[in-house]
């Protein structure tokens, strides 16, 4: 069996303390035996029964010189990194950050998460509230004092509308998860056109499940319109935020999220008051201008208007009929001059229309008989001109024996004068070319 030193049973117990605690861990007590030393701070934690300590120490110059002696006795929590002195064999806590446990340390979480969201927007979601809900989805607990104040409200203020009630958790650990759970069956069932999350009030320990991320982010990302209200004046929750409209106690959520029946029945009867009157005031109107009408039709007598105008009417009717007919005898004379006169044109016009087509004729077939003579003679002079090319064509003539002597930039040989010694040419015959040298 080996046997250790002091100093190396220390130095294995602080290897694997460090090991075990590799990164910053969150611790909750209350502190006790206070004391400070060159500027460091000293002082035990201790469970709340006070039968386990654990030592710590908040070294000079760290988390802003807090003044930890202010916090002796009350319950903190601290966030420190886990140490192992192997000089004493001591195990230690230093300290990174330390604050007040209970309802100031929630207010600071609640703090921490209410920036994160207002940061992502998720409070900016505002979705509006109807005017005239036909049903009322109510989130609370199942038989509280808030679900019986709403739905007292509502039937009171707004009897007409649905109420669905939706029970939940709304205070532990498992409230978040069962609000978040009723939330989305809401939404999923699509029945109501409002819902009211509420509670009665608490402690800020008891309203803090309204402060979950997740549940905040739900009510956020709800399409339907939520009204909260949660606790009493003046507690407000990070629900409150998220939702459209924050109302202090769950009657004034239920308040809220109505119209007053009876203002709507008083409104409704000022209306009817106001069309009666209305109607009313057009038919005096109307019955003062038919009477004015009456007078002034009995004053002026328009039936002898009338007849007299009719009179008027027959006579001038005649006029006009003797005017048509006089014209008409006289059109009917000018219409036979000019058919006469037409019919004389268009005869003259057919004599010329005949002569012209003869002559027409005529020229066509003298032009035809021209044309045919010069088209015989032209094809004859093709043919002979055919002939006369086939006879200078060169072929024919190296066909007969006869050759084309060609230098070597292909042109034609004509005379032996300015021929080099030892020129190459070429002689074309009928079936090829042949290439020579001449001599000397």
């Amino acid at each position: 069996m080996k046997i250790y030193s002091v100093s190396e049973i220390n130095t294995e117990a602080r290897q694997v303390m460090l090991l075990a605690f590799e990164y910053p861990i969150n611790v909750k007590g209350e502190i006790s035996d206070y004391r400070q030393s060159r500027g460091h701070q000293y002082f035990k934690l201790r469970d709340v029964n006070g039968n386990y300590t654990v030592s710590c120490v908040m070294w000079k110059g760290s988390y802003g010189n807090i003044n930890i002696s202010q916090y002796l006795d009350m319950e903190v929590i601290v966030t420190a990194k886990v140490d192992f002195y192997a000089g004493f064999g001591q195990f230690q806590l230093n300290i990174i950050e330390l604050s007040e446990f209970g309802d100031g340390f929630l207010k600071n979480e609640i703090e921490k998460i209410k920036k994160r969201l207002s940061d992502e927007s998720v409070f900016s979601n505002k979705r509006n509230l109807p005017k005239f809900p036909k049903k009322i989805a109510v989130l609370t607990a199942k038989d509280s004092h808030a679900l019986k104040d709403v739905c007292s409200k509502l039937n009171e203020k707004y009897c007409m509308a649905e109420i669905l009630i939706y029970p939940s958790t709304v205070q532990g650990p498992q409230a978040p998860e069962s609000l978040i759970k009723q939330l989305k069956k809401i939404n999923q069932d699509s029945l109501a056109d409002i819902i009211l999350i509420v509670r009665g009030g608490g402690s800020l320990q008891d309203l803090m499940a309204f402060n979950n991320e997740l549940l905040v982010r739900e009510i956020s990302q709800s399409i339907i319109p939520t009204i909260t209200g949660i606790g009493h004046k003046p507690d407000i929750t990070l629900a409150d935020y998220a939702s459209d409209s924050a109302q202090e106690t769950p009657t004034a959520a239920a308040v809220h999220a109505v119209p007053d029946s009876q203002m709507l029945k008083q409104d409704i009867i000022h209306y009817e008051n106001s069309i009666t009157k209305l109607i009313n005031n057009m038919i005096l109107k109307t019955e003062n201008k038919i009477k004015g009408n009456y007078l002034i039709i009995k004053m002026t007598n328009p039936f002898k208007t009338i007849e007299s105008l009719s009179k008027d009417f027959i006579q001038r009717k005649k006029i006009f009929k003797k005017i048509i007919q006089d014209k008409v005898v006289n059109n009917q004379d000018d219409l036979k001059y000019e058919i006469t006169r037409q019919s004389h044109i268009l005869k003259k016009i057919t004599s010329r229309l005949k002569e012209y087509i003869e002559t027409v004729e005529k020229t066509y077939k003298n032009v035809n008989k021209l044309l045919k003579v010069k088209i015989h003679f032209n094809n004859n002079m093709l043919i002979s001109k055919i002939q006369q090319v086939k006879q200078m064509n060169p072929e024919l003539l190296l066909k007969k024996g006869y050759a084309i002597v060609r230098n070597t930039n292909n042109d034609i040989i004509k005379s032996i004068k300015g021929i080099p010694n030892k020129s190459e040419l070429r002689i074309q015959v009928s079936d090829g070319i042949i290439k020579v040298k001449r001599k000397e």
